[in-house]
């Protein structure tokens, strides 16, 4: 009885016939899934919903006819209002960036318009007014313009129309709304009273809001929010049985289709599971033997099977509910057969290989992992082969007396004797081991000297942080004193207003340095790459501070290649950087003395150069000039923060940029290297 049994479990056409019947139950269950999908406007969430009044549909419904009510109240208003242009002043003025929002081609001619108009005349871009540049636009297009506006208005008209007779050809919909002077309605009584004598309805008017059934969501969610606004708006929408009822009974066929089709396609299902449990429980073995048998297609690795497989049934199986129904079963059938037998085989597939445990070891990521082990331990195997290193070590006497030297130095040096060095008289392996700890102990000995200095420096910037701190702030408190006790009425009064203000703007221009010197420091400002003319970026630095450099005194003489210099880096971080450093030019450069700007145009590089006579001396190195609060003023009376160089550094390095400064004599030379921009 058992051989009978094991042979029928092992029968090969017992086996094909339960993956036939595995392969027609799941088509059937996705074909009754396609048809209850084309053949139903209910959602499947119906099976779970009683009444339709309180169903995900008739939410859908009611939300889209009360949202089309409120557009028609408060977006088109009426005909005159849109005829009037209503619409497009909307437009307008809901718009913050572009000049014209209803019509894309005026917008278009206006930015050409406005380009031209920078171009033609060279100037900066932005230094007129938005309103002149309009103006001169409206002036000369007069005609197109309001030729644009009768189109878009005639396109509004067509939409309203169409939404008013969309609106009123729904029977059973009634609907009074007044927003002002405009009202919109279709029938002759609007009391509350016949609105809520109707099976559904939502009032809002300035007494409040209500709906039966319960429907807050439409308030809370959808379009009224904006009515609320708007005290003396009213909205009355309401729909009477007239409208209900055919949805009502068509709602409640889908819902006994839905769920008479998902009974069925649990009984199927139910089937499914069974002929897979023994299709599983069957897979691989082919005989009274209990090996696992593989074929051709199980030889594929197993992560390469089902990621083609859900090549194949992912697509498919969308393209296939998405083209049922235009193409039918004709074409969905055979489809969800192929999708069933890739599937089925995918399951079997992947059982056999748990079967025979080779589930891991036949896998393309095992066997990269593998390989990669197998790298490593070869390369572990040459580590191993270093060992005879250890054999230069034997000691003998000369190589004993170097190794006590060794030991000896590093014990000094260990001490804090960073001015031991070690001597060997062998040149081997304990003569480079002697020369690199000389080499490590000079290397200390360089990192203390430069903390000592940072220290220094720490306190230096402690006190220069605290000096320019307290400057403004003591004046601010001693004119406060002053005007509390000489009142506001006194006559130096405004005199004392104007330092307070002064001086309160010092410490936030103060503030402000460091708060930028420290975002630039710490790489928190976004950098935005992109290719940059330098040389026209300088003539606008250059236009922007046109009034400050006429009124300096100074001479500035620019010198820039004839041909185009591009880089890669961030516009609005570079016009920083040289703001700030003609900012350095205005404050310490000797009165009446001559500044030149430079452009170099290197290899992979372009470089800015900028030079001037320091109207101070210069009794410091360029690492000290770069801290955070050094001045070349070290009395420290000018207007300067101290930071700006600091800051300029950091923005040039967060764009792969150098920047370096030279002092010789009085003569003070800034230089900012950036790559160049290269084409793809």
């Amino acid at each position: 009885m058992d051989i009978k049994l094991k042979n029928i479990k092992n029968n090969k056409f017992v086996k094909i016939t339960i993956f036939l019947l595995a392969v027609a139950l799941s088509t059937s269950c996705l074909s009754i899934f396609a048809y209850l999908n084309k053949h139903t406007n209910s959602s499947f969430e119906a099976i779970y919903e009683e009444d339709y009044l309180q169903s995900d549909s008739f939410r859908s419904t009611f939300t889209d006819l009360t949202y089309d009510l409120e557009r028609l109240l408060k977006y088109y208003k009426n005909e005159e209002y849109i005829k009037n242009s209503g619409t497009i002043d909307n437009k307008i003025k809901d718009s913050t960036n572009d000049y014209c929002t209803y019509s894309w081609e005026l917008n278009n001619k206006y930015s050409n318009f406005k380009d031209n108009f920078y171009r033609s005349r060279s100037i900066e871009y932005d230094s007129v007014s938005e309103e002149e540049i309009i103006t001169l636009f409206e002036k000369k297009y007069t005609n197109e313009i309001q030729m644009y506006k009768n189109k878009y208005i005639d396109k509004e008209l067509n939409n309203y129309y169409k939404s008013l007779k969309q609106i009123n050809g729904i029977d059973g919909l009634y609907y009074h709304m007044s927003s002002g002077e405009y009202e919109h309605s279709n029938v002759t009584n609007s009391a509350k009273e016949f609105f809520k004598s109707q099976p559904v309805y939502v009032l809002f008017d300035d007494k409040g809001y209500d709906t039966l059934p319960q429907l807050e969501y439409i308030y809370t969610y959808h379009c009224l929010q904006s009515l609320s606004y708007y005290p003396q708006d009213v909205m009355y929408a309401a729909l009477s049985n007239e409208f209900l009822n055919p949805i009502i009974t068509k709602w409640n066929n889908d819902r006994n289709m839905l769920t008479t089709g998902f009974a069925i396609i649990s009984i199927l299902l139910l089937f499914f599971i069974i002929c897979m449990f023994y299709l599983i429980y069957t897979a691989g073995k082919h005989g009274i033997d209990n090996k696992i048998h593989l074929l051709a297609i199980d030889k594929l690795y197993v992560d390469v099977n089902i990621i083609a497989s859900m090549c194949i049934i992912c697509p498919s199986f969308i393209f296939a509910f998405e083209s049922f129904d235009e193409l039918g079963y004709k074409f969905f059938i055979p489809l969800s057969v192929l999708l069933s037998i890739v599937a089925i085989n995918l399951i079997l597939s992947i059982i056999k290989h748990i079967k025979n445990r080779t589930i891991f070891s036949h896998n393309l990521i095992y066997k990269l992992l593998s390989l990669i082990f197998i790298f490593i331990k070869r390369n572990l195997r040459n580590l191993l082969n270093s060992f005879p290193i250890a054999f230069k070590m034997l000691p003998t006497p000369k190589k004993a007396n170097d190794l006590r030297n060794i030991i000896k130095g590093v014990d000094y040096i260990k001490n804090g004797d960073l001015d031991y060095s070690i001597i060997t008289k062998s040149k081997g392996i304990y003569g480079t081991l002697a020369s690199d700890i000389n080499n490590i102990s000079d290397g200390l000995k360089a990192a203390v000297q430069n903390e000592l200095k940072s220290e220094r420096l720490k306190t230096e910037l402690i006190t220069n942080v605290s000096h320019d701190i307290r400057t403004p702030l003591t004046s601010i408190i001693t004119y406060v004193d002053i005007l509390k006790k000489e009142g506001l009425d006194s006559k130096d009064a405004q005199k004392y207003l104007d330092v307070l203000d002064l001086k309160a703007l010092r410490l936030k221009t103060l503030t402000d340095d460091l708060f930028e010197v420290s975002k630039a420091s710490s790489g928190n400002i976004p950098v935005d790459f992109d290719k940059v003319d330098i040389t026209e970026l300088l003539k606008q630095v250059m236009g922007e501070l046109s009034k400050k450099i006429e009124s300096s005194g100074l001479d500035f003489k620019f010198n820039y290649p004839k041909e185009k210099v591009f880089i890669l880096g961030d516009g609005k971080l570079l016009w920083r950087v040289i703001e700030n450093l003609m900012g350095n030019v205005f404050k310490y450069a000797l009165n009446n003395s001559r500044v030149y700007i430079d452009i170099l145009n290197l290899k992979n590089h372009a470089s800015v150069v900028i030079k001037n006579i320091s109207a101070y001396e210069l009794n410091m190195d360029t690492n000290e000039l770069m801290e955070r609060f050094k001045r070349g003023d070290e009395s420290r009376s000018s207007e300067g923060s101290g930071l700006g160089l600091s800051i300029a550094k950091n923005l040039v390095e967060l764009q792969n940029g150098q920047f370096h400064i030279k002092i010789d004599g009085d003569l003070f030379k800034a230089t900012v290297t950036i790559p160049k921009y290269k084409e793809l």
